[in-house]
């Protein structure tokens, strides 16, 4: 971090600098939901089976609809089918369709989601639920405002170790995330009446940032 020695034994005086890592956090409330739901049949051939797991996913998207869920948030995923050999006598094909919903009302999407599970009927899946930040612009700016003091805390104490000055920034690196989703758990069965528990809680979104700094000309 100091001036290195040249190559007729001197000090290269204000030459050199500290690089410091700085770390920053900010909290933000989730205000989205996204359900990934599904439909799974078993039958004697393909046909049949998608045509049951597609009527069970009608089932659930007319509720969705009542809900007032839109269009545009409704959105297919995973669709497949497979031969499951494993049962007695003959064969029977598996049919497996997704939907994933977007809800933007936290507060009520576990009696919404619960709500879709139920009109499906026993095909009727849910692989799980995440709550995200549809717009973390305000959380990440202030994760990285924390991540520049603490990175000009840092730098400031090594200075002062160091019996050194800070000069004019010579670079900064961005790094960082932004909030991870929560995650919820994952149902597989589906009972008479369901309301999925979804608490919103709280996110955080983290920052990082590494400034190199040179050091201040000496005080004459």
């Amino acid at each position: 971090m100091t001036g290195r020695d040249d190559e007729h034994g001197g000090r290269r005086g204000p030459r050199g600098g500290v690089t410091v890592t700085g770390f920053g956090e900010a909290e933000a409330v989730p205000d989205v939901a996204i359900a990934d739901l599904g439909a799974e049949a078993r039958a004697v051939d393909a046909e049949r089976a998608l045509a049951e797991a597609g009527e069970c996913l009608d089932r659930m998207r007319a509720v969705l609809r009542e809900a007032g869920v839109d269009d545009r948030w409704l959105r297919t995923t995973q669709s497949s089918t497979w031969t499951d050999g494993s049962a007695r006598g003959s064969s029977r094909v598996l049919a497996r369709l997704g939907l994933q919903v977007t809800l933007h009302d936290v507060a009520v999407a576990g009696d919404v989601v619960g709500a879709a599970v139920v009109a499906g009927g026993e095909p009727a899946r849910m692989d799980g639920i995440r709550l995200e930040v549809s717009d973390p612009t305000q959380p990440r700016e202030r994760a990285r405002e924390a991540a520049w003091a603490d990175a000009v805390a840092r730098a400031t104490h090594w200075a002062t170790l160091s019996g050194r000055r800070l000069g004019e920034v010579q670079w900064v690196t961005e790094g960082g995330s932004d909030a991870v989703p929560l995650r919820m758990g994952r149902a597989m069965g589906v009972a008479k009446a369901m309301s999925v528990p979804v608490e919103a809680g709280q996110q955080i979104v983290s920052a990082d940032v590494t400034v190199r700094w040179a050091w201040a000309e000496p005080s004459v």
